[in-house]
């Protein structure tokens, strides 16, 4: 039986954020991960629910998928529910964006290159940061083919390096919904923390249906 069934309300970790807008592959994970994220409110876990999330026509299955989720540690559980972030996008991203890099810097943009939210950089850095990153993954959008002949090989981000290989700034997908943005993050990226997962939450919410 599922630990978190009874009165519990489910929200995504901080790696179960990641592991929702990482990729674009369709999997029973993202749909649920990205179903959840889409509340506004963090939802009350009901057996209907999770047969709503997974696709699943019964109960067993559907809880089984949750429990895989739970012991991947994507999801957590609460006694009471949490809130998304739902003031504008242009006052909450940027001080989210700014925990998320150990220089306090970050650029997140559509993938047209339009700047959503800066932190730590004047607007022109971050509108130039902001066209660079969506052409870079613009780029690996197009050869998605030949990039997946690279097998492990192959991370997530995308980094401007130095010669002795260290990033000083890297590009990182987010797939939410239908659409892709791009994140930019100088130094060293700092996902794995309740930021990074509010910061994905209120992207959900607001282009989860999209």
């Amino acid at each position: 039986m599922l630990e978190i069934l009874s009165d519990s309300y489910l929200c995504v970790t901080p790696y179960g954020a990641w592991r929702a807008v990482a990729s674009a592959e369709d999997s029973v994970e993202r749909r649920v991960l990205q179903a959840i994220l889409r509340e506004p409110v963090s939802p009350l876990l009901t057996l209907e629910a999770a047969r709503l999330w997974t696709g699943e026509a019964t109960d067993e299955p559907a809880l089984e998928q949750l429990l895989q989720l739970q012991e991947h540690a994507c999801l957590e559980a609460w006694s009471t529910p949490r809130a998304a972030r739902l003031e504008s996008l242009e006052l909450s991203l940027p001080p989210l964006l700014a925990t998320l890099s150990d220089a306090h810097q970050a650029v997140l943009a559509d993938r047209m290159g339009f700047c959503l939210a800066v932190a730590g950089y004047p607007m022109d850095q971050g509108e130039a940061l902001a066209a660079l990153g969506a052409d870079i993954l613009s780029v690996a959008d197009r050869q998605t083919i030949a990039l997946s002949k690279l097998g492990d090989q192959l991370l997530d981000g995308w980094g401007n390096v130095d010669a002795a290989g260290i990033s000083g700034l890297s590009f990182w997908p987010m797939h939410v919904g239908g659409i892709r943005l791009a994140l930019a993050v100088r130094g060293r990226p700092r996902f794995n923390q309740q930021n990074f997962a509010d910061l994905v939450w209120s992207l959900c919410v607001r282009y989860g249906q999209i």
